[in-house]
């Protein structure tokens, strides 16, 4: 588990997935920002709610990404996550 945590950092995925949430987030703060600073100007209010929606349809797939834990290996990350296949509970 050492040498996987080591190829992790090694291809940055950690920093990766910072960086990604990161930018979820500017996005979202822009779109609620633009929406609450200038309610009358409407090709800017209309960007900010396409911000906003964007940030909304896009949380999901992050989710996704960043609880992911070994991006380097998927087959190791198949058998090594925590959902279970089929939606059925293994007894």
């Amino acid at each position: 588990m050492k040498q996987l945590r080591k190829t992790e950092w090694r291809r940055g995925y950690p920093i990766k997935k910072n960086l990604a949430l990161c930018a979820w987030g500017v996005l979202a703060l822009a779109g609620f920002a633009g929406i609450l600073a200038r309610p009358e100007n409407i090709p800017s209010l209309a960007a900010c709610v396409l911000a906003l929606a964007g940030a909304v349809l896009s949380l999901p797939r992050l989710l996704g990404y960043y609880r992911t834990t070994y991006q380097c290996l998927p087959a190791l990350n198949r058998r090594l996550t925590k959902k279970r296949a089929g939606g059925a509970a293994r007894m």
